[in-house]
Order: structure tokens, then sequence, then C-alpha cells
């Protein structure tokens, strides 16, 4: 058990002044804590749009110079990369490595109809499927983004706020117990020559 605690002593002696310089650099950060919450939903709100306006990206350019085929869903994919094969206008059999877009209700072994960008065949969609399908869950997302958010963002700036009132509530009452101690001391000096001889 003694030998534990020495253990214990030189882990602390030497994580010690790591930890020291952590807490200082953050610290500061611990401050604009709101702030910070605050830029983190808005970065992440940006990716969210960055979603949509790339998917529209790729079916403006799948509608640009599509091409249509029958494809096969392939075993091995998941839930964002579903992939299939199809055989192109040109005759090229292909299984784009990025799988398709919008692969809701996809399984292996099933028949789709895809439409694809004839000049870049890496870009399919499955037919009729468009990038407002992940309207809905971007919208969601943003909601429960902006739930978690909101109310995190206003809790800290209320705790900082009530840490600021208590610190200035503690410096008047320090500086009111100075100023009394002071005008007890200058009252002691008259009151010891006043005294009767």
């Amino acid at each position: 058990m003694t030998w534990l605690r020495e253990l214990a002593a030189r882990a602390r002696a030497r994580i010690g002044p790591f930890l020291t310089d952590a807490l200082a650099l953050v610290r500061p950060a611990g401050r604009r804590a709101p702030e910070i919450v605050v830029v983190v939903g808005v970065v992440v709100s940006v990716l969210l749009g960055l979603v949509l306006v790339g998917a529209a990206r790729n079916d403006a350019a799948i509608d640009a110079a599509s091409g249509s085929a029958v494809a096969e869903v392939l075993e091995g994919g998941n839930r964002p990369h579903v992939y299939v094969r199809f055989t192109t206008v040109e005759g090229a059999v292909l299984t784009p490595e990025k799988g398709v877009f919008y692969p809701r209700g996809l399984e292996p072994g099933q028949l789709v109809e895809v439409e694809y960008d004839r000049t870049d065949p890496e870009l399919v969609r499955v037919a009729g499927r468009t990038w407002t399908e992940g309207l809905m869950p971007v919208l969601l997302g943003l909601v429960v983004l902006w739930g978690v958010v909101g109310p995190s963002a206003w809790a800290l700036a209320r705790a900082r706020r009530r840490r600021r009132e208590t610190a200035e509530a503690a410096a008047r009452w320090r500086h009111e117990q100075a100023v009394a101690t002071d005008e007890q001391d200058d009252e002691e000096p008259e009151m010891a020559g006043s005294a009767p001889r």
C-alpha cells in the first residue's frame, strides 16, 4: 500500500506542472464559454448547410449531363455508402467509389434505376431523388443542435454573470471594510488625546 502512495506521489510530481500549464491555457477559454458554445453551433450549422449545397451541386451536375441505367445494389455497404454496379450508355461497367446518393431503403441484391453524370460517372443518385431528401434531416439536426446550444450558452452566460456579480460584491465589501478600518484607526488617537487627566 505504501508503494502505491509513493507511485501516486511521483506521478503527481511529474504531471503536476503539465496540469498547471494546461489549466492556465484553458482558463481564458472558460471565461468565454458561452461565446465558444455559440461559435461551435454556428460552425456546425454552416457545415450542415454546406452538405445541402454540395448535394445540390452534385444534382445540378447530374442534371446537366444526365444518363440513366439500372443498377444492382451490392453487398458490403453501410448507410452513408451504399454501393451499386451499373452499365453506362457507353457500355462501361461502373461501381462508384462514393456509392450512390440518397440510398434510403436500398437492400443488397435489389435492382434500382439510377441517374448519373455522363462526364463524371462517379456522381450517381437514385432516380427521382434530389438534394431535398436531405432537407428534413438537416432541419431536424439544426433544431436539435440549437435546442442544446441555446440553453447551454444562456446557462453559461448566466453563471458567468453570477460569478462576476459575486466578485464585485466581494470587492465592494473588502473596500468598505478597509474604509471602516481606516476610519476606526483615525478615531482612536483623537479619543486617546481627549482622555481626562
